[in-house]
């Protein structure tokens, strides 16, 4: 399952409409204040007698008092029986999961505006239990001179399965401005959702502050919005926002992405889910405008993704950046290695995503793979970035975006094998694809990689030279060579980097890396700068 992970999150307490008492108390002389889910889902999994999800209650002083002394609470999920277990500890007892469904706790004082969250109780799904089950989960809190107040939440074992609309690319938004963004949600599951949130997130685009059911903030260097639907969603049935979610793309982006991911209110906000109904965090600012609803659409079930899946959206702006390559000559004896850096330039205006370098070695070269460093702990995730696509083709993606004026590099060491007269490769800057972008140069995306050899028989070359791939196309007019960028940036975005064909080279990104003196080829002729 897809998790986001932020500080703001821990602060995602167990909250939500805030519950008229169970039972009767005196509306001015409450013990306590608290919000809670009307409903509330787990996931079907196992953790260990020690695990489970924490539940941070977040009580606050009744009646608007500045603190509130001797307060207890009493957790009772009896109705939970063979649908979830709790476990305790501390303030509550140590009790191992599943062995009580009824404990009292001694929170002590509580004080208004202090995070008065007892670090004492977890929950998750009983073994055996089928998703759609569901009970009650109640709490109790006493304190003297104070009424009692009762919370509820009614506790549900998956049941619903929200997916999002599988996202076609957009192409032609204009950088700099906004553009509006319908997602559609899909309860694909067999039980209707009591209310749903969905989770905007991108690295790069932002989400301006609209509506009064969703918040907006940070998360890291990244932008994100939550917002929460008190509707409910039918099985089968597929879900648009009524308004459209607007979307700010930056001036300097060519390319780029944002996710959205639709979720169901958890039980805690213990970093392990987004705000839900249950946010109170100060640093995510609310919407101030009109709220945000879903109505029903007729959108086919397979034009929505599979389970777990986050709906991406590829975005093609109408900025443009110049990508330069420049090559260092292979030198050296036949018999002897040498190494030779590889140089990535974006010379702008805008910044760019998804670029890789391929590299096409010439004839009677080896390249030889580096040695990863000692590593007597096994602790290290050494990789190198360049992955063998074809007998004398590899490619070099850089992990990293490249601004405008900032050059990437990678160094590679080759064995002259044997000294082939006029055998030259080729070095190429690769497009991802699935993020195009506009390259106003063409010209200086290739440059040939020379061949310096000294000593043993000259021999002829085999085979033609490499030409740019831009030359090279399949029967419908299609780059083949880019299935092979596809699959590698795939397997990092899914994998981290970590197929095994997958392994990274020693580079380095360097921003504005001067280049050498007196030197010439393609790769040397900067565009517009575009300021």
């Amino acid at each position: 399952m897809y998790r986001i992970h932020r500080l703001g999150a821990a602060l995602a307490v167990l909250l939500g409409a805030v519950l008229v008492p169970a039972a009767p108390a005196q509306a001015d002389e409450p013990a306590v204040e608290l919000h809670v889910p009307k409903t509330a889902y787990l996931p079907k999994r196992q953790t260990s007698p020690t695990g489970g999800f924490r539940l941070w209650l977040a009580p606050q002083p009744g009646s608007g008092r500045a603190t509130q002394s001797d307060v207890t609470l009493k957790v009772d999920a009896s109705d939970l029986e063979g649908v979830a277990r709790i476990r305790t500890r501390r303030e509550c007892g140590d009790h191992f999961m599943g062995a009580t469904y009824v404990v009292n706790c001694a929170l002590g004082t509580l004080t208004r505006g202090k995070d008065n969250y007892p670090d004492a109780i977890y929950i998750e799904a009983a073994r055996g239990a089928r998703p759609g089950s569901h009970g009650t989960i109640r709490y109790t809190f006493s304190a003297p001179g104070s009424e009692d107040v009762v919370f509820e939440t009614d506790v549900w074992i998956e049941g619903p399965d929200l997916r999002p609309r599988k996202e076609k690319p957009r192409e032609g938004d204009a950088a700099g401005a906004n553009f509006g963004f319908k997602p559609q949600v899909r309860n694909a599951g067999a039980f209707p959702a009591e209310g749903f949130g969905v989770h905007f997130s991108s690295s790069r685009v932002t989400f301006p502050t609209q509506y009064s059911n969703c918040r907006y903030g940070l998360e890291g260097s990244a932008t994100f919005a939550d917002c929460w639907f008190d509707q409910r969603l039918e099985p089968g049935q597929a879900y648009e926002v009524d308004e459209p979610i607007s979307v700010a793309v930056p001036h300097t982006m060519v390319n780029g992405a944002f996710n959205y991911k639709p979720y169901l209110q958890g039980m805690t906000g213990n970093a392990e889910e987004y705000p839900g109904a249950t946010g109170t965090d100060p640093a995510l600012r609310p919407g101030t405008g009109p709220e945000l609803e879903v109505r029903p659409v007729d959108t086919p079930a397979d034009a929505f993704t599979d389970r777990f899946t986050l709906g991406e959206v590829r975005l093609h702006t109408s900025q443009t950046a110049d990508l330069q390559v420049r090559a260092d000559a292979i030198e050296g004896t036949t018999g002897s290695t040498a190494e030779a850096t590889f140089h990535l330039r974006n010379a702008g205006p805008g910044r760019m995503s998804g670029t890789s370098l391929r590299i096409t070695v010439p004839e009677g070269l080896t390249v030889v793979a580096p040695t990863p460093p000692p590593d007597p702990d096994n602790e290290l995730e050494w990789e190198w970035e360049c992955s063998r696509a074809d007998e004398r083709v590899y490619v070099c993606s850089s992990e990293n975006p490249l601004e405008p004026g900032d050059t990437w590099e990678t160094t590679l060491e080759f064995r002259i094998d044997r000294n082939v007269r006029g055998a030259r490769g080729l070095l190429e800057a690769l497009h991802d694809p699935e993020r195009p972008a506009n390259d106003p140069k063409k010209s200086n995306d290739s440059v040939p990689i020379e061949v310096r050899a000294t000593g043993g028989p000259s021999v002829e070359p085999t085979e033609p030279n490499a030409k740019p791939a831009s030359a090279v196309r399949g029967s419908e007019g299609r780059d083949d060579s880019m299935l092979l960028v596809m699959a590698l940036l795939l397997g990092t975005a899914l994998g981290g980097g970590t197929l095994a064909f997958a392994l990274r080279a020693r580079a380095a990104r360097r921003k504005a890396v001067p280049e050498p003196a007196g030197a010439t080829g393609h790769g040397e002729t900067s565009g517009p700068d575009g300021n």
